[in-house]
């Protein structure tokens, strides 16, 4: 027979599991690009939580777990080669963003409010290589072929996007490190 404590263990796991799955999948496609390394992000997160349950005291399951994946997300992106100013925006928005659930604004509406700014912001050229690389999640390459451009102007007009965005105050609405985490 199982201890009684198992049984505790594995239901709440089962429900932790069942509840935020999909989220942190989403969560985690949404910052790295990529639908298996995601779904390996997440399972180690739960791997982990499984392994260190009984040792853990978390008031917030949903927070420790969106926490968990953007760290390893964060650490799987530092060891990719990034842009120099990407890199920098990941490090800042990793500082910036709160992690209270009463803080927080849904990620679509605020993503949707970051692309309606760039548009208004950004000069025609920049806001399409900028829409290409984060919201159509393309290389730098991949642009760079598609609109017949260099990669270093590819590389000027991001940078130009973000140090624009960024002078316009977005990060104060927690959007530039949106865009830094999910867009990537």
């Amino acid at each position: 027979m199982t201890p009684v404590h198992l049984l505790n263990k594995k239901s709440v796991f089962d429900h932790v599991y069942k509840e935020h799955w999909k989220a942190l999948f989403l969560f985690a496609y949404r910052i790295v690009g990529d639908k298996e390394t995601a779904e390996d992000i997440v399972q180690e997160i739960f791997v982990d939580l499984w392994i260190r349950m009984r040792k853990l005291e978390i008031g917030s399951y949903q927070a420790y777990l969106f926490q968990a994946v953007r760290n390893q997300c964060a650490s799987r992106l530092r060891k990719k080669k990034m842009m120099p100013m990407e890199t920098a925006l990941l490090e800042e928005a990793i500082q910036m963003v709160d992690e209270t659930e009463e803080q927080q604004i849904p990620q679509e509406q605020l993503l949707v409010e970051v692309q309606k700014k760039a548009q208004e912001i950004l000069p025609e050229k920049c806001f399409d290589v900028f829409k290409l690389r984060f919201y159509e999640h393309m290389s730098v390459q991949d642009i760079a072929n598609l609109r017949r451009i260099s990669v270093s102007t590819v590389e000027n007009h991001i940078n130009k996007a973000l140090k624009l965005l960024r002078s316009e105050n977005i990060y104060d609405l927690h959007l530039l490190a949106l865009i830094t985490f999910y867009c990537f």
